[in-house]
């Protein structure tokens, strides 16, 4: 039972603001995918299966009617075909800015960034015009820079099409890049890149090689094993120490298996972020998954 003042795990108070940040990023990340089809200035044939997936995507998990509109739309026998969808595509995204017009919010810049990335890179090809998009989009947004895996993305963008010209390589090297940010394309997988988490490098896989003794933890995400202070507690009983944000102290970010949909941006947390960076740096802290830590929590009782 949660005390006075503290919201219960799992309970429907708690659901209602996961429900309400879940909407906000989704509607961030959804926008950002559209500017991104739009970005090339034309809808490519190769683009239309990926974004019927992901409005697919966004009306199962959403209920979004723009989503079910577009899906119809899709469906339709229009005379000019693909100028028609762009159009419709157009308007979709004048109205849907319009709420994030004003936002100064972290997280709507990422998760829209993140979307423009999926939506550039749908169809498994990039044109120089989306490549130019993306790097003044990183340049407008300073919070963006501070990830570096967005700083590098940016450089090999600028470098690739410094000449005027992108070849093979060079669109190979920017899309991998973008696949470190939010997994492969739809046209590779056949799935929508919204809730579809990249790998993440790093990732302690073998739960003997977790020690809690003396060692520093940070958790991130709501756990299926139980409430935040009660994993809290189980750390500090076996010898380690809990913080609430990652630093050069952090020795493991623990991360929950249901963590991505709870997560301060859609695919990378601001915790994830900032410990990536910590990482290129002095080599920890380790990425731990939740059900590595909790088969390293039963063999340490």
């Amino acid at each position: 039972m949660a005390s006075k003042g503290e919201l219960e795990h799992g309970g429907s108070e708690l659901a209602r603001i996961h429900a309400k940040s879940n909407r906000r990023k989704a509607e961030a990340y959804w926008l950002g995918f559209l500017e991104g089809v739009l970005a090339s200035e034309a809808i490519e044939v190769r683009e239309i299966a990926s974004i019927r997936t992901e409005a697919e995507q966004f009306l199962r998990l959403f209920g979004d009617a723009d989503a079910a509109d577009l899906i119809q739309d899709l469906d339709t026998s229009y005379r000019n075909y693909h100028q028609q969808i762009f159009d419709i595509i157009a308007a979709i995204v004048d109205w849907r800015a319009k709420p994030f017009a004003n936002s100064t919010d972290v997280k709507d810049s990422c998760n829209r960034f993140f979307g423009f990335c999926a939506g550039i890179a749908c169809d498994g090809r990039l044109k120089i015009k989306e490549v130019e998009s993306l790097i003044q989009r990183v340049d407008q947004v300073p919070i963006l820079r501070e990830d570096p895996r967005i700083v590098s993305l940016r450089r090999v963008a600028s470098e690739a099409i410094s000449d005027g010209h992108l070849s093979a390589d060079e669109e190979a090297d920017i899309g991998e890049w973008i696949a470190r940010l939010v997994g492969d394309s739809c046209l590779d997988t056949g799935l929508a890149t919204y809730g579809n988490m990249p790998v993440i490098e790093g990732v302690l896989r073998d739960h003997r090689e977790l020690r809690f003794q003396n060692s520093g933890f940070v958790i991130t995400g709501a756990f299926s094993i139980g409430p935040r202070k009660l994993i809290e507690r189980w750390i500090i009983e076996r010898g380690g120490m809990v913080a609430k944000g990652v630093s050069r102290k952090t020795d493991y970010l623990v991360i929950a298996s249901a963590a991505s949909r709870d997560w301060l941006h859609s695919h990378q947390g601001a915790k994830i972020i900032e410990a990536r960076r910590l990482r290129e740096i002095a080599g920890r802290p380790h990425f731990v998954e939740e059900v590595t830590f909790q088969r390293a929590l039963e063999e340490a009782v």
